[in-house]
């Protein structure tokens, strides 16, 4: 960990595919939601889940709420769905422990052929998202499916933070082009896991959790999808300053990562060839949003050298604010209309 400890490495063990049993005709599945203080946020993702369609082939038991001891009107919220639909279950944590410890928390309540991880500022495109998501689990072979993330459009806004935030939406979407999975485009904010993976994980505090998850994929040499198809809306960091802390906390988790899983694992499976050109070029085409989102890295880079929030980060306890997304209309019938 951090204070001078070694972190243990992993060996790569192939994953024995004979250990996997056939799924049923229908598959089940566990929704989780993490979640601190997102009073603001977490009634519009409830009304998003609960309307979610259902076939002959997927049916969504549970879904979970872990309130990692939220002192806002999170509970409240989920408690009111709660009466309305008996899927939706609050988890309150009495002690605030991170992320991390939620999805642990997941991991330990489910039994679903698959578990869907959704971040609490999330928006679904349609009803038919999370249908898109767990499709590829029919083969029984998929250990791990990433929805397809699409950054609200700030428009004209001169919020920096807003334009910012949507440059880097266009880098991902360009570099994930070149390379499925890469530093740059696993993202934890919506995660499909099949039961024989999930079961066999429990994300170290001090890592963060998508890159944890993502690299097992890779350690274990199981199959990933990245689902562009299953649309779900994220929204920016609310200010420069809070974006910038976004990227102290990437460099710290990535260098995390390194040491846990080993240089040459992650260094192989997850650069990204000439990434630097694709920065620029984009930078070109964007010049106002790609100067704000140099200018949000080198401060992430400069708050990193300085161990700033570093205890914060190894214990999963560093949190980032979150604002409702509004959601044109248009874009939703967009997105629908290509999903479904």
């Amino acid at each position: 960990m951090i204070h001078g400890a070694k972190l243990e490495t992993t060996e790569v063990l192939p994953w024995d595919m004979s250990r996997v049993k056939p799924l049923q005709a229908r598959i089940t599945i566990d929704v989780a939601i993490p979640a601190f203080n997102e009073g603001s946020c977490i009634g519009d993702l409830l009304d998003d889940v609960v309307m979610t369609k259902e076939d002959d082939r997927f049916q969504i038991q549970h879904i979970y709420v872990i309130s990692d001891s939220s002192t806002d009107q999170t509970d409240d919220i989920v408690q009111q769905f709660a009466t309305r639909d008996q899927r939706v279950k609050l988890i309150r944590k009495q002690e605030r422990k991170g992320k991390q410890d939620s999805i642990n928390l997941a991991f330990s309540v489910t039994n679903a052929d698959v578990l869907v991880l959704i971040d609490a500022d999330v928006r679904l495109a349609g009803e038919h998202s999370i249908l898109k998501l767990v499709q590829y689990f029919r083969d029984c072979r998929t250990a791990l499916v990433q929805g397809g993330l699409v950054r609200v459009c700030p428009g004209l806004s001169l919020n920096p933070a807003k334009q910012a935030g949507y440059f880097d939406w266009i880098l991902v979407d360009r570099i994930k082009k070149q390379k499925d999975m890469s530093w740059w485009s696993i993202d934890g904010r919506v995660m499909a896991l099949s039961r024989d993976f999930y079961q066999q994980l429990s994300v170290p505090l001090y890592l963060a959790d998508d890159q944890f998850i993502f690299y097992s994929c890779i350690q274990q040499r199981r199959k990933f999808v990245w689902a562009e198809d299953a649309i779900f809306y994220y929204g920016p960091s609310i200010s420069v300053a809070d974006f910038s802390h976004q990227w102290s906390r990437y460099f710290f988790y990535t260098k995390q990562s390194r040491q846990y899983f080993g240089k040459g694992l992650i260094a192989k499976e997850m650069s990204v060839p000439a990434l630097w050109r694709t920065i620029i070029s984009s930078i070109i085409r964007h010049p106002f949003r790609g100067l704000v989102w140099i200018l949000c890295y080198g401060s992430g880079k400069v708050e990193f050298m300085r161990r700033v929030n570093f205890k914060e980060y190894e214990y999963g306890l560093f949190w980032t604010k979150s604002a409702p997304l509004v959601i044109q209309a248009a874009e939703r019938l967009r997105h629908e209309g290509a999903i479904g």
